[in-house]
């Protein structure tokens, strides 16, 4: 399972705070395409903590920093399966628990750009 990437982002529409034009505090975004985001802005981006679903149903729950998926978070794919642990620009690094949702197949440790890394 690959994390989504977060590019091309455009709004459609928000419902929150802003400060001189741009996003600020606790709010929430619809972008083109679907997805969503509940959570906290500063500068206009997402940054800290909040929730993005893909309009697939792939949903992050962690920290932003700006607009980036970074340090601790959890994925969570459409047919049940989970990531848990350490996040570093929006894919899996460091120490992490992943648990397939189709079959029972699941890994806790470390893991590098996405991959797991290590011994099991």
């Amino acid at each position: 399972y690959k994390e989504p990437v977060l590019t091309q982002l455009i709004v459609k529409s928000y419902e929150g705070e802003k400060v001189h034009g741009l996003y600020e505090g606790e709010g929430f975004a619809y972008f083109e395409g679907g997805d969503t985001y509940k959570g906290m802005f500063s500068g206009g981006l997402m940054h800290g903590q909040g929730t993005y679903t893909w309009a697939d149903g792939v949903k992050y729950e962690g920290t932003f920093v700006k607009n980036v998926q970074m340090f601790n978070g959890r994925y969570t794919w459409s047919d049940g399966s989970i990531y848990e642990g350490s996040i570093k620009n929006g894919v899996r690094h460091g120490f992490g628990f992943f648990r397939s949702g189709t079959c029972p197949i699941s890994y806790i440790g470390y893991w590098c750009k996405g991959k797991r890394h290590g011994k099991v």
